[in-house]
């Protein structure tokens, strides 16, 4: 199965740097025409299905996805943020005091950052989720989620430490394709085609 993996479109808080969580905060008007040309770039890939978090940004980038390639959207809430819930509304700058915001970009393995679910957790959750699509039909899925979900999967496809996941850079309404036929295997990461289509 060939899984893309697409961020979802930029938000006003993505430009301000302040954390959302699962707040529904939209996409903005960069953003969705960063996610239409994404999707014109995947328009010759035979994508069958897509798969979304229900959080508005992903389910927006979803819709505009949908759109272009005509095929059906199915939400999975294990596909959404976490929900951060001391640190949303608050940007980076405001956290760079915070002890565990600290240890969330140097090792979010010690970091208590959700109440209900640690880094781990989210790793589970989101690998639970690419599990179970090799029991589908599909051969090709997208995949809208948020930069924390997927850095974490592509960590267990690489046998990355996940403490080391935010080497990583997932950037809004950007593309990973991931090929899981046999051994994962990266095609290409972080690939932001709205910058040259």
């Amino acid at each position: 199965m060939l899984l893309y993996f697409i961020r979802h479109g930029q938000t006003d808080w993505n430009r301000e740097k302040r954390v959302m969580g699962r707040l529904d905060v939209p996409v903005n008007k960069i953003g969705g025409e960063e996610v239409r040309r994404t999707a014109e770039f995947l328009s010759d890939e035979g994508i069958e299905i897509i798969y979304s978090g229900t959080l508005k940004r992903t389910m927006q980038t979803a819709d505009i996805l949908s759109d272009v390639l005509g095929v059906n959207i199915r939400e999975d809430p294990r596909l959404d943020e976490s929900s951060f819930e001391n640190w949303v509304g608050k940007t980076y700058k405001d956290l760079k005091d915070d002890p565990d915001f600290k240890s969330y970009t140097e090792k979010p393995t010690r970091s208590d950052f959700s109440e209900d679910e640690d880094i781990e957790g989210v790793r589970k959750r989101a690998v639970d989720f690419i599990d179970d699509l090799s029991l589908k039909e599909e051969e090709k899925a997208a995949i809208i989620s948020h930069s924390d979900i997927i850095k974490p999967a592509i960590t267990t496809f690489l046998e990355m430490d996940l403490d080391r996941m935010h080497r990583i850079t997932i950037t809004n309404a950007s593309v990973t394709l991931v090929d899981k036929r046999k051994e994962p295997r990266i095609i290409y990461m972080n690939l932001t085609p709205w910058r040259i289509v």
